[in-house]
């Protein structure tokens, strides 16, 4: 029977991407997702109807009204079909004294480039519906370099206004560029909202260290690399691949979401393992992947999503 790769490497991929992914927490639990076949996926949304009256009145089981409840399934289509191609020489001391194994080669492609690309890729894709939800743009999307001197408020007014907008007060995650790391730290004192660092939270069962609390709001640094509201995705030839700033992208600061709207799917499609006694293209260990992505939000959570973004003269190159 042969060897089953993409099973087998799928395990180390998802165990790096839990440990250096900010976004590991989009991925949904098992079972509401299902793969129908090729690029396609199918996602549930489960949903019921409100209280109707009760009639006491009535003796035939008919003084509760009828409620309904629905489970459905809607498919949607990866966006995002990439793929590797690794070579590894048998007899380069490169390649041979470094440990260079296929394990090896899968864990540090999966915990280096793969995690810039999908939260880069993740973090755009928020942003984008955020700023596409005309109902709410002009009031979950704002423009603003943060300072020591209002960077709570424009965070907390964010997310006063998202929580309004919502209807739902908890359960909210805020990504926060790095960069703004040093604004928290110098507005911590003298503020009555509650700023902890390195505290260690738990984000739909994903476990972050070292994340900042803002009152009961969750922030995770990131890269401010991985931040940006529009990207360019390289198709890895004449390039170093993965996903890099589009000319004239701003800076996100911050990104907000419900912890529930983001739905982040993803599988190993394929992938190759040709050893030197089978790779007929040069003498050594051949390792092709194949990955596809892309991440979804309900309608009715789009509203859930917010952001703030510096000003586009003050932002950051690419």
């Amino acid at each position: 029977m042969a060897f089953d790769y993409a099973k087998a490497y799928q395990q180390f991929i998802d165990e790096e991407l839990v440990a250096a992914s900010a976004t590991a927490w989009m991925i949904p639990e098992a079972g509401k997702v299902r793969f129908t076949g090729g690029r396609d996926v199918e996602i549930s949304t489960l949903s019921t109807s409100g209280l109707g009256n009760y009639d006491a009145t009535k003796s035939d089981g008919s003084a509760y009204p009828s409620g309904t409840v629905s489970n459905d399934w809607t498919t949607y289509t990866l966006a995002m079909d990439r793929g590797v191609k690794f070579a590894l020489d048998r007899t380069s001391p490169n390649d041979t004294n470094f440990l260079a194994t296929a394990e090896n080669v899968i864990r540090e492609f999966a915990r280096n480039a793969l995690v810039r690309e999908q939260d880069a890729y993740r973090i755009q894709k928020l942003y984008a519906l955020a700023n596409a939800d005309t109902a709410h743009k002009g009031t979950h999307i704002m423009s603003a370099a943060l300072t020591k001197s209002n960077i709570i408020e424009k965070v907390c007014g964010l997310l006063q206004t998202v929580r309004d907008d919502a209807e739902v007060m908890d359960g909210y995650v805020a990504l926060v560029s790095h960069k703004n790391k040093s604004e928290f730290l110098a507005a911590a004192t003298g503020t009555y909202h509650s700023i902890t660092f390195g505290a260690g939270v738990s984000i739909n069962g994903v476990t972050y260290d070292n994340v900042m609390l803002l009152d009961d709001l969750p922030c995770i640094f990131v890269p401010q690399s991985r931040m940006k509201t529009a990207v360019t995705v390289q198709t890895g030839s004449g390039n170093s691949g993965g996903i890099v700033s589009a000319t004239g992208a701003q800076d996100i600061n911050v990104l907000l979401a419900h912890c529930s709207a983001p739905l982040a799917v993803s599988k190993l499609d394929s992938i190759k393992q040709f050893g030197p006694e089978e790779n007929q293209f040069f003498d050594g260990t051949a390792i092709q992947a194949r990955y596809l992505y892309d991440l979804f939000v309900p309608t009715k959570s789009v509203v859930s999503l917010g952001a703030i973004v510096e000003p586009a003269q003050a932002a950051g190159g690419n």
